[in-house]
């Protein structure tokens, strides 16, 4: 038993724990730098899609684990309730990835709001509530040059957000041609062959009755959803409030930066900064992978597994080197052996 302990504390040392970080970002962003693009003239695999959605998710919750270590220990200079706000909000988006995953590649389904987004949402209020925890009980004697970098970094994130939700409108040939190519991939009545459409070429443009488009047919129709029906009666509940959740996004997104621009400026310099420059940085890749997210929605071209969702991965990885760097400093900083001065 003596003998595991310090083989297990050298595997879950500061500097390993860093390591591995670092390399599951960097084999993140290789996958997708690999593998995000498929060969012309062919789908995205699935085992892709199976492998960013383990990427991701698996970066959230053992994330969330650092977060409720933190939370457990007596030592954290920051505060216990800080990491367990963090560490709740990284675990409710460890739950929204898993639903959006079920939702759209399992059950084929594209609902305006899904499940997945209520734990989204949750995430964004346990995030923005720990990480104002750490600020708002300190002090802040920001100079006025400080507090205006806070300010111009949180009017830069409104309006940029705003302009992408609400602004902006994408070209029209370039909402045609996507919804074009949407169509074009789903087989429907009318396109799909059939023994009576085949020799439909050789009869003459005057012969055909203008009214038998209205006519029903026996054409196959298209293939039904293999979704469950509370799945179904789920979708149909929730899409209502479309416009909500939606706001609700650019309100924690914008949240969420100018906290993260108020820790950077706030906890610069010092002994106890460097987790929370970390934390600062994951809040800021949340943000940019929300922003090209709200992008390619607003063109109807959003299409699952682009490079740009590398930053979520990044946004859960920088969370959890940040818990990390946490509990080094804490423990670290509460031991101060005192040497005995010998004569």
């Amino acid at each position: 038993m003596s003998k595991s302990s310090p083989t297990k504390k050298s595997l879950l040392s500061t500097t390993n724990l860093i390591l591995i970080g670092l390399a599951w970002g960097i084999i993140a962003l290789l996958f997708f730098l690999l593998f995000s693009v498929p060969p012309p003239g062919q789908e995205q695999a699935d085992w892709y899609f199976v492998g960013i959605t383990l990427l991701e998710t698996g970066a959230f919750f053992v994330s969330a684990l650092f977060c409720f270590r933190n939370w457990q220990s007596g030592q954290i200079v920051s505060g216990r309730n800080v990491w367990l706000w963090i560490g709740i909000g990284l675990s409710c988006y460890t739950l929204g990835n898993v639903l959006f995953y079920l939702w759209g590649n399992v059950w084929g389904k594209d609902p305006a709001v899904s499940p997945g987004d209520v734990f989204y949402l949750l995430s964004y209020v346990f995030l923005a509530g720990g990480m104002l925890q750490a600020v708002l009980p300190r002090r802040l004697n920001l100079e006025f040059k400080q507090w205006g970098i806070v300010a111009l970094v949180g009017i830069s994130g409104i309006a940029l957000a705003y302009f992408l939700n609400y602004v902006y409108e994408p070209p029209a040939d370039l909402v045609t041609d996507s919804v074009a190519i949407e169509e074009a991939s789903v087989p429907t009545a009318a396109s799909a062959p059939t023994a009576a459409s085949a020799p439909a070429a050789s009869v003459p443009a005057d012969a055909v009755d203008p009214n038998a488009a209205s006519v029903p047919t026996d054409a196959p129709a298209a293939p039904a959803s293999t979704a469950p029906a509370w799945v179904v009666k789920t979708d149909a509940a929730l899409e209502p409030f479309e416009g909500f959740v939606t706001a609700f996004y650019l309100v924690g997104d914008c949240l969420l930066l100018v906290v993260a621009a108020t820790l950077l400026v706030a906890f610069w310099g010092g002994r106890f900064s460097q987790s929370w420059k970390l934390i600062a940085v994951a809040a800021f890749c949340l943000y940019i992978a929300d922003m090209f997210f709200a992008f390619y929605v607003n063109q109807a071209y959003y299409e699952e597994g682009q490079l740009w969702e590398v930053f979520w991965t990044f946004s859960a990885l920088f969370f959890g080197m940040g818990a990390v760097v946490e509990h080094a400093i804490s423990t670290q900083s509460r031991r101060s052996p005192r040497r005995r001065r010998l004569g």
